[in-house]
């Protein structure tokens, strides 16, 4: 018998993990176009404790969870090409913490039924940051060369599998730790922006704020910076209305690291930042990406145009 009560960890306020409370709700009817999703995996996603913590910009959303991955259950009107019984992945931007979701079908993507559903999940959204930042956003190609900050990372290693599959040079950057896991997964490992051998020709920056000056310095003229994180507030007292300071709430480092078997589409409100032209067209990972004009120009400054 089906049940038709669904399991959500909902978000009262934002703060810390004492926020979060486990709540029933009745399933949800797929609309059409929708499906009804049983829940096997859902990811915790940096993004999500970001939101959590109130840092992101935008109303809170009741449930947080920004990707899952489940078997369909209910399949609505006018769809076509899910079935019930299908295991599917999909990205949905908040609402993956519940045993239930009715979601777009075309959100949703198949996936196999014999790997373990919570490594599916850890896939979906690093991999889809990952493509669309080094193709969409930077347009790497082969032969270039790139810098990843926190290769070590979801997103991070993501990228530098992506890229080396796409034969570009790849530097990564991690704890002396974790250059092992960079090393093995084919990037060339440094400690910081600031040591490379050579400029690159786009810098993938997660951390933000104060690292991005050594990223610019780090690309060479005409290369792209993309910025989508800003891992540098952790701990640091920042929060969506600005500034930093005793009075802000401190926050535990572990608690804020993105998960290295998943991480966000981030932020979701990004912009593309690009010298002289802004070409349309951004990717959903949301970040920002700054091309270095020839200093020789004198102009050193990226011009600025939203969405």
């Amino acid at each position: 018998m089906q049940t038709t009560q669904s399991t959500q960890v909902v978000l009262k306020a934002a703060g810390g993990p004492d926020q979060l409370s486990v709540e029933q709700s009745p399933v949800p009817e797929p609309g059409p176009g929708q499906v009804l999703i049983r829940v096997e995996a859902a990811g915790v996603a940096f993004n999500d404790i970001t939101t959590r913590q109130g840092r992101n910009p935008g109303p809170l959303p009741q449930v947080l969870g920004f990707d899952v991955v489940g078997e369909v259950l209910t399949v609505g009107s006018d769809v076509t090409d899910l079935r019930k019984g299908q295991r599917v992945a999909a990205l949905l931007g908040t609402g993956g913490y519940s045993s239930h979701v009715a979601i777009d079908a075309a959100s949703a993507v198949p996936v196999r039924s014999d790997v373990d559903a919570a490594k599916v999940d850890a896939l979906v959204l690093n991999y889809v940051t990952a493509w669309q930042m080094l193709h969409r956003t930077a347009h790497v190609r082969p032969g270039q060369s790139v810098l990843v900050l926190g290769a070590a990372g979801g997103v991070g290693s993501a990228l530098v599998e992506l890229a080396r599959a796409a034969d570009i040079t790849v530097y990564g950057t991690s704890s002396p730790g974790r250059r092992g896991s960079v090393e093995g997964a084919g990037a060339r490992w440094v400690p910081g922006a600031n040591e490379l051998s050579e400029k690159v020709d786009a810098v993938f920056d997660a951390v933000g704020g104060p690292s991005l000056r050594a990223s610019r310095q780090a690309t060479r003229a005409g290369g792209v910076v993309v910025s989508y994180g800003f891992s540098f507030t952790v701990g640091a007292g920042h929060s969506k209305h600005g500034g930093s300071g005793a009075n802000r709430r401190r926050t535990d480092s572990h608690e804020a690291h993105p998960r290295t078997s998943r991480s966000p589409l981030p932020c979701r409100e990004g912009r593309a930042r690009r010298s002289r032209r802004v070409p349309r067209g951004f990717d959903p990972a949301g970040g920002h990406a700054r091309r270095r004009s020839d200093p020789s120009a004198g102009d050193r400054h990226a011009a600025r145009r939203g969405r």
